[in-house]
């Protein structure tokens, strides 16, 4: 483990991948994957893999036979963290996304077919996680990227573990580019010097906000009762730390969220990035939560409609996932050289 690596593990952050070969190597490079669609496709090297299913099934084969390997290979990581790390995140179809009976019934089949205990399915209505909790599943509740949406997003999760036998691990994750990315867009459109001096402000402040809201949360008597009864707390993810402004420093997602207990999730680039030129110095949220307010405040006070950009986030967010999956179902129907229905 590089240098740089080893001060954000010292410091109590999990660093995990969107790689699933970065965590079977040997040994894993990270200690939790999140598995979407642009990491399923690189399966598609064996046309065996596609033989003898309809497209969804054989998508949703392949699916978990990568998750399978990055579980066996995290597996350690799993014991050893007594459940908080060593995951394995499966995204639940996309076009489910507010098909809460449609997200449940497939999470079940993915978790039936990867038959691992450290796989856990990445949902996006937390209705949804609610039902897969209660029946004993681990989830991921996704794009949780507001203080508002947290606090929503930890009561359903509570219900969920309040009904559970055993407890599952239950993730919130936290995308934080896509912020940055949507605002700045609308500040470009305002365009004034001060809309201009504003940009790049609000990811940042937005995550530390709302990692405010989740540590604010779990301070409530009823999770303390059930903390009290042996669950663990939900752990937060921060996901989409690769920056996409060419003038935002590469690792500035990472190096400007670190906090014990939280995971951070790199892409390849992020990852080299980290290694070769981070700045880790410790906790970079707490702290900081008086300066996040403010800037959402002036964000606010210029014409930027923060709910709605949350909105937009989770809307363009679940289309780029669906796309994903789309081309992997092509994909697969390419291989077998038959038409997707």
């Amino acid at each position: 483990m590089t240098d740089n690596l080893r001060r954000l593990v010292d410091a109590g952050l999990s660093v995990w991948r969107d790689d699933p070969a970065a965590v079977a190597a040997d040994p894993p490079a990270g200690t939790g994957l999140v598995l979407g669609a642009d990491a399923v496709r690189a399966a598609l090297a064996d046309p065996a893999a596609t033989e003898g299913d309809d497209g969804d099934d054989a998508v949703r084969r392949i699916t978990t036979a990568v998750a399978r390997r990055a579980a066996d290979a995290l597996l350690p990581a799993y014991h050893a963290a007594g459940g908080r790390d060593g995951l394995v995140s499966v995204e639940v179809d996309p076009r489910l996304a507010d098909d809460v009976d449609g997200a449940v019934a497939e999470a079940r089949r993915v978790v039936d077919l990867a038959d691992r205990p450290n796989v856990v399915v990445r949902v996006f209505a937390a209705e949804a996680a609610r039902e897969l909790l209660a029946g004993g599943i681990g989830v991921e509740v996704a794009l949780v990227s507001a203080p508002e949406l947290m606090r929503a997003a930890l009561d359903t999760v509570r219900e969920g573990l309040d009904a559970a036998e055993g407890f599952p691990p239950a993730l919130v994750s936290v995308p934080v580019a896509d912020v940055d990315t949507e605002v700045d867009r609308r500040l470009w459109a305002i365009g004034t010097d001060d809309s201009a001096r504003l940009r790049g402000t609000a990811a940042l402040a937005t995550a530390r906000m709302t990692y405010a809201a989740y540590e604010n949360a779990l301070r409530a008597p009823a999770w303390g009762r059930l903390t009290a009864s042996g669950a663990p707390k939900p752990r937060l993810v921060w996901t989409a730390t690769q920056v996409r402004d060419p003038y935002y420093l590469e690792t500035r997602y990472v190096d400007e969220l670190v906090v014990s207990g939280a995971a951070t999730v790199l892409s390849p680039a992020t990852w080299r990035a980290v290694v070769e030129y981070g700045e880790p110095r410790g906790d970079t949220v707490h702290g900081t939560y008086e300066e996040a307010r403010q800037a959402l405040d002036r964000l606010t006070d210029i014409g930027v409609d923060l709910p709605d950009v949350h909105r937009v986030i989770r809307a363009r967010s679940v289309a780029r996932s669906v796309a994903g999956w789309q081309r992997v179902r092509d994909a697969v129907a390419a291989t077998r050289r038959q038409p997707v229905g």
